[in-house]
């Protein structure tokens, strides 16, 4: 079973000028952590320069402003998913792993809801916008959150855009047009969650946070 970590990066000298730090910091921590094979799907939304040499898996978008974050996102999963991946991560470039991520690996291979579900971690308070997230540490739980409210948002916004896990079967089944997030510009920067839950939990989508995997993030996006 082959796990595949997209990885969305932005760099800028000027406005972003951490965000290649946080992109090597990101891949050593998951070297160090992951005891599973994977695969890493860089996509660089319209960084200053691009990555030399480049990686085997690289894409470069030249303008994030035609498509936002969700773009990447999309065009990711989508890579990952052609290459053959059966569970995929999708991620920002600001966090660190520890060796609790092949927790919930081990659970997307197992959960009994994994082909119709989306899988979150826990994560330090403050460091994202989804409060039901927010811990100290490692827990034992595994929490639905399908239809927790947040912050007067829709039911199902409680797992936060910034780590996304699931199985290549759930991606099958609520992509649209091989995407599997929003591609209205609109929802490219704050709505994606949202959108993506509202549109898909009366069709059965289920979302969980997987206590049993903690991942720091510092919530240094800035772009």
């Amino acid at each position: 079973m082959k796990v595949g970590f997209v990885i969305t990066n932005h760099h800028n000298e000027k406005t972003r000028p951490h965000g290649r730090d946080l992109l090597v910091s990101c891949l050593e921590s998951l070297k160090q952590s992951c005891e599973h094979p994977y695969e890493v799907f860089i996509v660089d939304n319209e960084s200053d320069k691009q990555l030399t040499p480049e990686p085997e898996h690289y894409h470069y978008i030249e303008d994030q402003s035609k498509g936002g974050l969700t773009y990447a996102w999309n065009y990711g999963i989508k890579w990952a998913y052609d290459e053959g991946c059966d569970i995929i991560m999708n991620i920002n470039d600001d966090i660190t792993f520890d060796t609790s991520i092949n927790s919930l690996i081990e659970i997307l291979k197992t959960h009994k809801h994994r082909d119709v579900s989306v899988y979150g971690p826990v994560t330090n308070e403050g460091g994202t916008s989804t409060e039901h997230q927010w811990r100290s540490g490692v827990g034992e739980n595994i929490i639905e959150a399908t239809h927790m409210p947040f912050k007067g948002k829709h039911q199902g916004y409680a797992i936060n855009g910034f780590f996304y896990a699931f199985t290549k079967e759930c991606w099958e089944k609520y992509e649209v047009d091989g995407n599997f997030f929003s591609i209205d510009i609109r929802e490219a920067w704050g709505g994606q969650e949202e959108e993506f839950h509202c549109r898909n939990w009366p069709k059965g989508l289920k979302s969980f946070i997987v206590e049993s995997c903690y991942i720091h993030h510092s919530k240094l996006m800035d772009w």
